[in-house]
């Protein structure tokens, strides 16, 4: 008794700890690496596909299994023997070859959601990226807004603006409030994909997202993009694999049209004054004790297996159209990943070198005109308006932009644009 409470107050205490160590387990900032590497490890349909390739490892073990010995016996005098099949035609190489390539199949069909996964985790963290730099574009737009706002309510209260001007202000200062909400909106839907693609429990209810918007310069050649991905992609390789598996398939169908052969080995034991069975390893007559051994096959006269051999000769000239549409695919998707990288990129410098100055010129020059008293309150706000439009669309185009480049690392099959 004396031993047990010790132990029985530590089993308390830990029990007491344990939210408290849970609580520094919590995961509260989430970076773009990290969060990939997390969907990696615990997303439970990229768990699940894994287990496609442990269980196509355990078809190439059962593939390789000989066949079992069959035992026989009979209880009318005293008989026992053994029969085994021998398979003829290198049966069970080909099942073993056939096995394996399916194995590469599951594996390359594997690494083909691990390659969705990334991009839509990637994609996802740059929409929460987006969402959180134009929520905080909003709100520091309507602190700006509300300043501008009290400064126009005391003009209106010296008799410098009418009531209607001020009005104009205040329904326009209900816009930059929407800004805010669909901002806070687009973040929590944001948080909310993130939070099941991860599965991750520890993380966070209102986790913070590491990182920025930032312009990234790449640069590499369509053709060079277009070798990366007929290189890498593992669905082509997956179909490719699937050329190979379907010729092995033929030679195990010819292999299986081979006629197996049974050798049997018996034992007899008769008891005087008893009349044996008939059983064709042994002799007809009375006997006391005899072995015997024969074999048996089947007589290949109308199943030779042409149908197994039509069907995946077809199979054959299937996979090899589907390897070919997957190439064009391929092409395909890389010519018009490359084109939507290189329109967002040329969108965005135009809005750094050219639009933003130009946006945040013409609000300045409305802003000094409204209170010099040289221009209405409806060119001021028009060119407020402008100037967030001008903002929220550079944002857009940044988001899109990176999101083009995961593209590319998705189509490619790699990451060539980091």
């Amino acid at each position: 008794m004396t031993l047990f409470r010790p132990l029985l107050w530590a089993a308390a205490l830990a029990f007491i700890m344990l939210p408290l160590y849970a609580a520094a387990a919590e995961i509260r900032n989430l970076a773009l690496e990290q969060a990939v590497e997390l969907a990696l490890q615990r997303n439970p349909t990229l768990r699940a596909q894994s287990q496609g390739v442990v269980s196509a490892r355990a078809n190439e073990v059962t593939a390789g299994l000989l066949p079992n010995p069959v035992f026989v016996s009979s209880s009318q005098d005293f008989t026992a023997g053994v029969s085994q099949l021998f398979e003829r035609g290198s049966k069970r190489g080909r099942r073993i070859d056939s096995a394996k390539l399916s194995t590469e199949i599951t594996a390359s069909d594997f690494s083909e959601a691990r390659r969705g996964l990334v991009f839509s985790v990637r994609k996802t963290f740059t929409d929460a990226l987006l969402a959180r730099s134009n929520l905080e574009l909003a709100q520091q737009n309507l602190k700006n807004f509300q300043e501008e706002e009290g400064l126009n309510t005391i003009r209106f209260q010296k008799g410098d603006i009418s009531g209607a001007d001020l009005l104009k202000i205040e329904l326009q200062e209900l816009q930059f409030e929407n800004d805010v909400q669909d901002a806070n909106l687009a973040l929590k839907t944001a948080r909310t994909t993130l939070r099941t693609l991860l599965a991750t429990p520890e993380l966070a209810e209102e986790f913070e997202i590491e990182g920025e918007l930032e312009f990234r310069e790449f640069d590499m050649s369509l053709a060079d993009l277009n070798e990366l991905a007929l290189r890498n992609r593992p669905d082509l390789r997956s179909v490719e694999t699937l050329k190979k598996k379907t010729e092995a398939d033929i030679r195990l169908a010819i292999a299986n049209s081979y006629t197996d052969v049974s050798l049997a080995l018996g034992y007899h034991h008769t008891e005087p004054g008893v009349s044996s069975s008939i059983n064709p390893l042994f002799p007809a007559g009375p006997q006391e004790n005899s072995v015997g051994f024969g074999f048996s096959f089947p007589l290949r006269i109308f199943d030779r297996n042409q149908g197994e051999i039509a069907r995946t000769k077809a199979e054959a000239i299937r996979a090899s159209s589907i390897a070919e549409a997957v190439r064009n695919q391929i092409s395909n998707d890389v010519e018009v990943s490359y084109a939507a990288f290189r329109t967002s990129r040329e969108r965005v410098r135009l809005y750094e070198q050219v639009y933003l100055n130009r946006a945040k010129e013409s609000r300045e020059i409305a802003e000094f005109a409204y209170k010099s008293g040289r221009t209405s309150i409806l060119d001021l706000l028009e060119a407020e308006r402008t100037h967030r439009g001008v903002q929220l669309a550079y944002r857009q185009a940044l988001a899109t932009y990176l999101t083009n480049l995961h593209q590319l690392n998705a189509v490619v099959g790699m990451d060539v644009a980091k």
